[in-house]
């Protein structure tokens, strides 16, 4: 197996005081949520572990969740490689204050507390594809092809290119600190896939342009979007239907729990 040698950086701040997930689960945190009988931020850090390919987990939440945030990790086991550190307002400005609080942390790969289907496997995937990586950040997607082939009723968003359609996986990569430089275009929020006139604010409206025509390649998008923040990030495909299944929402709670517990019964079969 290769050196451990990346930091996880779960980013697992709510947006907004009140959260439709957290009030039907009866918990103070959308992270906190049962999924099949676990916490859903349990799965989450339990899976970067299991990936054998991370040292350090810096878990980001607010500051009045952290005591709770601590107790559900506790059964993990892995108290000293797991931090905690308060959020920002935005995931751009919690990425930045992670980077400076904790200097000595790339390459640094970043997940968030919603994640609840990513597996060990997934996420050992991904690590061991950016250690071919040259370029200062990577992300993580999966062809619109392999989500539905498995999972038609996963309603994700899908960036639509010449060579076909792909949804992120919320799994980035900052490998050099030029990167770091790159959080500022999550500062609106991401989920440029749900709402696309966002790359409008974060790299203009020619960027925004060229993305709704689709005539171009998904590794020859990301070149132009490189060029325009000075950043180089490559794209790696994960070849894992559950990817960009994140919980969002109540059908995605649902979906979530049923995947988990077939996935966990078959395991114990």
């Amino acid at each position: 197996m290769t050196d451990q040698r990346y930091t996880a950086l779960v980013l697992a701040a709510t947006r907004g005081n009140r959260d439709p997930l957290a009030e039907a689960g009866g918990v103070s945190h959308k992270a906190f949520i049962d999924i099949a009988g676990q916490p859903m931020l349990r799965r989450v850090v339990a899976s970067v572990l299991d990936s054998g390919r991370v040292g350090r987990v810096i878990v980001q939440i607010e500051p009045g969740s952290t005591e709770e945030a601590k107790a559900i990790l506790a059964p993990l086991g892995a108290d000293g490689r797991i931090i905690f550190a308060p959020s920002a307002d935005s995931i751009g400005a919690s990425v930045a204050r992670a980077a400076e609080a904790f200097p000595e942390a790339l390459p640094m790969i970043i997940t968030t507390g919603d994640n609840a289907l990513h597996t060990g496997d997934l996420v050992r995937y991904f690590c061991d594809a950016l250690d071919k990586v040259e370029e200062d950040a990577a992300l993580g997607l999966t062809a619109a092809s392999t989500v539905l082939a498995e999972y038609p009723e996963g309603n994700r968003a899908f960036h639509r290119f010449r060579d076909g359609g792909y949804s992120s996986c919320n799994l980035y990569a900052l490998l050099t600190p030029r990167a770091v430089e790159a959080a500022r275009i999550f500062n609106s929020g991401g989920q440029f896939g749900k709402k696309p006139k966002r790359l409008i604010g974060a790299f203009g409206l020619f960027a925004f342009l060229v993305y709704k025509t689709r005539l171009t390649r998904l590794r020859t998008f990301l070149k132009f979007l490189s060029r325009a923040i000075g950043v180089k990030t490559a794209p790696v495909v994960i070849p894992f239907a559950v990817g960009p299944i994140d919980v969002d929402r109540m059908v995605d709670w649902e979906l979530a729990n049923r995947i988990v517990g077939e996935r966990e019964t078959r395991k114990a079969a």
